[in-house]
This record gives structure tokens, C-alpha cells and sequence, in this order.
């Protein structure tokens, strides 16, 4: 080769073989799994009575969109998703809808609502770096619901029992 000067001649005159790519493979992966979702033959297949029709009517494919949309609340609202109401979702909005009742003082619109709502989410409240020592709570107590951080609270127990007290009282007259 070094007389030569190094170069290379290929004698069999067929293109090279490629080296097989991961990427190349893992895209016609992906491709074959992107064509098999709309493929009507399935594992189940067999188990079928009759073949699945390939293509869906119009009235199916419009059932199919509303469906869709009812899950979330559109663009205008960033795609909300309904969260799933677990029992400490639920207290919270109840603790929520009750907020008049906890602090006598202020004054709350009617809520126009029955029951609760289907779209909201729930949040967190960071606090900045700037407020470290004088309006941030501790992390002992950080509490993760609403219903948790009333419970903990002196003040509003200290009101609930004064107002079962009263109504005792009350009670008691009558």
C-alpha cells in the first residue's frame, strides 16, 4: 500500500455496504408501529365475528371529536384538562365554597354554582428568595391542602369553638 501512496482501489466495482444505522432502524420502527395503529388486524383478531371496517362513517368520527374536546376546555383556555376529584380536592372545594363562613368580618359574593366545577386547577405558591425571613413559612408549617392548613390554624379554631359555644347556648335557650 505505501508504494502505492496509501490509496485504496476497490476491485469488485458494487456500491459499499452501508453499516447499519441504530437511527435508521429505530425510524422504520417507528413508522411500522405508526402504520400498525391504523392496521383493523389486531392480536384479537381472531376473536372477531366480522372484519372491522377501515374506514369510520362521518356521524362515528364526529362522536369521536366531541368526546375529545369535552375532555378538555379548548385553546382558549390552554387545553385545561378535568383534574380527577380525589376526596382532598373535594374537601378543599368544599372548604373553599364555605370561606364565608370561616371568617364572619368578610364580606363573599353567592356562589353561583351547585356542586363543583368540572374544569380548575390547583396550585402552588412559590415564595421568592428576597422574603426569607420575613414573609415566608417555615417549612414545619407547610401544609399540603387547605382543609390541613385551617385545622392547623389557632385562630380559626379558636372561632369555630367560640361559634359552637354560642350556638349551644343558643340551643340550650330555646
Amino acid at each position: 500500500m505505501k508504494e502505492f501512496g496509501g490509496l485504496c482501489v476497490n476491485l469488485e466495482g458494487g456500491k459499499k455496504k452501508a453499516v447499519p444505522n441504530p437511527l435508521k432502524k429505530l425510524k422504520e420502527k417507528r413508522n411500522q408501529d405508526e402504520l400498525l395503529k391504523n392496521s383493523v388486524i389486531t392480536p384479537d383478531f381472531e376473536k372477531k365475528d366480522a372484519v372491522p371496517p377501515y374506514q369510520e362513517s362521518k356521524r362515528q368520527l364526529k362522536l369521536k371529536r366531541k368526546e375529545e374536546k369535552a375532555k378538555t376546555t379548548g385553546d382558549g383556555w390552554y387545553n385545561m384538562k378535568a383534574p380527577e376529584l380525589t376526596e382532598e380536592l373535594k374537601n378543599d372545594l368544599k372548604a373553599l365554597k364555605m370561606r364565608s363562613a370561616m371568617d364572619p368580618k368578610r364580606f363573599y359574593k353567592k356562589n353561583d354554582r351547585e356542586g363543583f366545577p368540572k374544569y380548575f386547577q390547583v396550585g402552588t405558591v412559590v415564595d421568592t428568595p428576597v422574603d426569607f425571613y420575613h414573609a415566608r413559612i417555615p417549612k414545619k408549617q407547610r401544609k399540603r391542602t387547605i382543609v390541613e392548613e385551617l385545622i392547623a390554624d389557632a385562630e380559626f379554631r379558636r372561632f369555630v369553638l367560640q361559634l359552637n359555644v354560642s350556638l349551644k347556648v343558643h340551643y340550650m335557650v330555646l
